[in-house]
């Protein structure tokens, strides 16, 4: 047994519990009526689009793929495959470890390799016919978005080793908000000039050198690294079984005493069941860190791409309020079914009413703050007068247009 060989036990453990979470799923029933019909349809699709885009993607600016680029450059991490196991048997072996990890890092780098390339293939219409890119210029953005992705997901590792709970997600913002200028500030530059293109991108790969030979030289990370691994192992597991109805909550550290709303007051002068409910929802909200983290993520995001005067991102506009409905929705069902509240009985429109309501109270403010960037950009200071009144019915809207007997149906 050597290390490489033990790291390949180990992938082809993890394959095997992928096929076995996703198999009661995709079974040859859907595969021959919807996942190859898609395929066919989907692949007819995009032939036709390097033909002929539509009309909307004609003039398309450059900072929308990018932007998707950037988004898809922040999701996963890197694997390491280390297991509990080492630490009984493997961890005195240092050079053992090293090399499982050597192995996992190369495993991520070709997995982010072939992600990129699926990525841009799929972009190369709207980049090459609407953007106006070459060949060359769509091989030079995979290499950069590849080392871009390395590097962000060695950084967020490196932050979540060293840095504690809060300021870990106040670092995570900031690094967000600045790396996404600095990529969509810098990355047109860059494929402009191939020649400068080329070079940052020898220097980006001798930086991701430098940050492989730091990670694997950090010590004391091994039961942090165990926890990232496991839940990398069983996220799809986990996800099957949230769709299934099965809600596995983390555990989470308890504040002594929240930010907002630490003191016992109504938010509503009448005291009905679905005010009490609308209570709950919005002061847990109010004081997850994870909640607001990703609410002000949506709120710079929205603000950035509405900054544009561009007629486009009219389109994208009412999907940032369904964004922020899903997230209010996925938190307000994690409230209506907390081991507290599962011990009362609630109507099932109360708590239709209280999900609508605390939807549209929580998500208003900061999609009217979109919608006047929005307004402004397009009309300046008429518009972002204007466009408010349109913004409220949008997002009143979109509050009521989900779903809502999933998740929290009387029982």
């Amino acid at each position: 047994m050597t290390p490489e060989k033990l790291f390949f036990t180990r992938l082809r453990s993890e394959w095997k519990l992928k096929y076995t979470a996703w198999r009661p799923v995709i079974d040859w029933t859907v595969a021959l009526y919807i996942i190859i019909p898609g395929v066919i349809i989907a692949s007819i699709c995009y032939l036709r689009l390097w033909s002929q885009l539509p009309p909307w993607a004609a003039d398309i600016s450059i900072y929308a793929p990018l932007l998707l680029i950037f988004l898809y450059s922040w999701t996963g991490t890197i694997r390491l495959f280390l297991e509990e196991a080492d630490q009984l048997f493997l961890l005195q072996r240092r050079e053992w470890i090293r090399r499982i990890m050597i192995c996992g890092l190369t495993y991520s780098a070709i997995c982010t390799l072939l992600t990129s390339l699926l990525l841009i293939a799929i972009l190369a219409p709207f980049l090459h016919l609407g953007c106006g890119l070459s060949i060359r210029q769509l091989a030079l953005l995979l290499v950069i978005s590849f080392l871009f992705k390395m590097h962000i997901g060695l950084i967020k590792q490196f932050i979540s080793l060293r840095l504690a709970s809060w300021i870990e997600k106040i670092t995570f913002i900031i690094l967000f908000i600045f790396t996404q200028l600095l990529f969509l500030k810098a990355v047109p530059l860059l494929i402009d000039n191939l020649l400068l293109g080329w070079a940052c991108s020898i220097l980006l790969g001798l930086t991701l050198l430098l940050l492989i030979k730091l990670r694997l030289d950090i010590k004391g990370a091994f039961f942090d690294d165990i926890a990232r691994e496991n839940s990398e192992r069983f996220k799809y597991a986990a996800f099957m079984l949230k769709v299934s109805g099965v809600n596995i909550k983390k555990p989470s550290k308890k504040r002594k005493k929240p930010v907002f709303y630490s003191r016992v007051n109504h938010l509503f002068n009448e005291r009905t069941t679905a005010n009490t409910l609308v209570e709950v929802c919005i002061k847990t909200f109010l004081r997850s860190i994870n909640n607001l983290s990703t609410y002000m993520v949506l709120v710079l995001l929205g603000i950035l791409y509405m900054s544009n005067p561009n007629w486009s991102v009219v389109i994208i506009w009412p999907f940032i309020a369904f964004s922020f409905a899903l997230l209010i929705k996925s938190h307000y069902v994690d409230v209506i079914t907390s081991d507290y509240l599962k011990l009362f009985q609630w109507k099932y429109e109360d708590k239709k009413t209280a999900a609508r309501k605390s939807i549209f109270i929580l998500s208003t403010p900061g999609f009217l703050l979109i919608s006047s960037v929005l307004g402004f950009s397009l009309f300046k200071w008429i518009g972002l007068f204007a466009i408010l009144p349109v913004g409220v019915g949008v997002n009143y809207y979109i509050a009521g247009l989900l779903p809502w007997r999933h998740g929290f149906e009387s029982r």
